[in-house]
């Protein structure tokens, strides 16, 4: 079945000097300046092929979006049944924040328990349908276990890249899937640096979830504001808080966004609000300062590794980010550790989900923007929580207090509850 985004496809552009490439170009970013390749979709074309109703018969998740996809047929497809995560409206945790229109989209459901399931099925169904044989990926740790996860499924030769510090939680999901696996003395950018010379020599298929890198990872990531849309019956919110490290998840959703937009299935567009952790905000610090690049982080310092990313070698990856802010009329801003672990606690006891640090920046960049009057009271907020806590447990469990040992006996239990 050849899809209508594929019929509808106009080019790979630049979003530096707007040069073009043919759709399907083997091409990691553009050869005149080295600036990012995005899929550029002829809108006017697509809207007369693409209404609310295409997708009601479809299941739920990623590929019931497949018309908008930038792939040739089905057949190329290899999916774990990604996305169609729930929507979660928060009563206690709106009371905890003092709104009345507080979401939860929680994108810890998700195969391997992060959002990166969605770059991850297109970009890996996109490589099959080039034929590829081994691919590769730099990853903190979430990127790496999902991509493991889908080379598995399709039986693809994976290599993948982690910085010597990956928690072990990570480290051991991205072990059971067997790709070969080094670790990396430094940061993630040194580990993405690495893979990024290895992918030019040996000709391997770049799969590290950054623009930089491969240019259909992003269109996995846009899902998310398709499902948003409709999981509110077509009526965006007025927020949607992101966490960032380089900033893929927030360009693809704002991507999405504006393709709703576009083909007049939505009528407003949100306010994206980026966030990261304090103690490594490259692409915050640009936007407080009115800067126009986003500028490498010299030493990161936070418990949030996911979202660690000095952006070392690749800045134009946050700067694309930061633009993709400014232009929804959004904000950047940070979050301490003490705030990040607070958001853990309070969204585990008030809505039942666990998420790791930086999931919990979502959340937290919430009250801190509620507090200081950016968002008001109701306001229509939702903070995606991307990854689950379960893989770096250790980030919380120094805040918790070990039960305690008693015999068998009913007395004692009595005592201590």
């Amino acid at each position: 079945m050849i899809s209508l985004a594929q019929e509808k496809l106009k080019a790979l552009q630049c979003t530096n000097c707007a040069s073009t490439y043919p759709v399907d170009s083997k091409i990691y970013c553009c050869s005149k300046c080295g600036g990012i390749l995005e899929v550029l979709y002829d809108y006017d074309v697509l809207a007369e092929c693409v209404s609310r109703s295409i997708f009601k018969s479809e299941r739920d998740g990623v590929w019931k979006y497949f018309h908008l996809l930038p792939l040739r047929t089905k057949q190329a497809i290899i999916s774990l049944s990604e996305g169609g995560t729930n929507l979660i409206k928060s009563k206690r945790l709106a009371e905890e924040y003092g709104l009345e229109n507080l979401y939860v989209k929680d994108e810890t459901r998700n195969p391997t328990g992060s959002f990166k399931d969605r770059p991850n099925t297109v970009g890996i169904s996109k490589a099959c349908e080039f034929g590829a044989h081994t691919i590769a990926v730099a990853s903190s740790g979430n990127a790496a276990g999902s991509l493991s996860a889908y080379a598995a499924k399709a039986g693809l030769r994976c290599i993948v890249a982690v910085p010597a510090d990956v928690p072990l939680g990570k480290l051991t999901q991205i072990m059971v899937y067997g790709p070969k696996i080094v670790k990396v003395r430094g940061t993630y950018s040194t580990a993405f640096n690495l893979i990024r010379e290895a992918c030019r020599k040996h000709g391997w298929h770049n799969l590290t979830s950054v623009s930089t890198a491969n240019p259909y990872q992003v269109e996995g990531d846009k899902t998310v504001a398709y499902e948003l849309c409709e999981q509110l019956d077509w009526n965006p919110p007025d927020w949607v808080t992101v966490p960032l490290g380089a900033g893929p998840l927030l360009v693809g959703a704002w991507k999405g966004f504006k393709e709703l937009y576009r083909l007049d299935l939505i009528r407003k567009l949100p306010k994206m609000v980026g966030v990261q952790a304090e103690g490594c905000s490259p692409i915050v610090r640009a936007f407080k300062e009115g800067k126009t690049e986003v500028k490498s982080w010299t030493e990161p310092k936070t418990i949030a590794h996911s979202i660690a990313d000095p952006l070392v070698g690749y800045a134009q990856d946050g700067t694309l980010t930061l633009n993709r802010i400014r232009e929804s009329h959004g904000v950047a801003e940070s979050v301490t550790d003490d705030e990040m672990i607070e958001a853990i606690s309070i969204l585990a006891r008030r809505e039942g989900i666990f998420a790791e640090p930086a999931a919990s920046a979502s959340l937290a960049v919430v009250k801190k923007l509620k507090d200081s009057g950016v968002i008001a009271k109701d306001d229509c907020v939702v903070s995606l929580v991307t990854g689950t806590g379960l893989k770096s447990p250790e980030s919380i469990l120094k805040t918790l207090i070990e039960p305690r040992v008693i015999e068998a006996d009913l007395a004692e239990l009595e005592k201590v509850v």
